[in-house]
């Protein structure tokens, strides 16, 4: 079902939401280890930002975030501009933190804004200070069928 290395990085995940889960790690500090992992990867490829030079800011933090760093593959993400500034991805590729709240029984609308998205939105703004990032958490797997989220430009 999974691929050596989707099992590695589920195993991984829940290895660290264990330790969450029975307070030997604060949600906190793992986000903070999150987010320094995704400047660090940022600040050693800032070069990427000349790749999508030619598109809005908001859509080249999404295909930095999501492809580039995530290695998401692009079948799997669909990307709808909503107006100008604002973009819609609806994600159905494989995540280990879902994998890893579905087999310990913790909601995925905690884990992701407690630990996810801090670091998503450090990322942006090193991307562009002026770029958001935020999910509808009434949409979000396994209670739908993807993930809903939003890249915009904040002026």
């Amino acid at each position: 079902m999974f691929t050596e290395i989707q099992k590695r990085a589920i195993d991984e995940k829940l290895e660290l939401l264990t330790k969450i889960k029975k307070g030997e790690l604060p949600a906190q500090k793992l986000a903070e280890l999150i987010t320094k992992r995704r400047i660090n990867w940022f600040e050693a490829n800032k070069s990427i930002l000349e790749k999508y030079h030619n598109l809005p800011d908001e859509e080249k933090a999404y295909r930095i975030i999501c492809f580039d760093h995530m290695n998401i593959n692009p079948e799997h993400s669909k990307m709808i501009r909503l107006c100008v500034g604002l973009i819609n991805i609806k994600s159905y590729n494989f995540c280990p933190y879902l994998e890893a709240c579905k087999q310990l029984g913790l909601d995925t609308s905690i884990i992701c804004k407690e630990i996810g998205e801090p670091s998503i939105k450090e990322l942006c703004r090193r991307i562009n200070p002026n770029i958001g990032f935020s999910r509808d958490y009434e949409k979000l797997r396994p209670y739908n069928e993807c993930c809903e989220e939003f890249f915009s430009y904040e002026i």
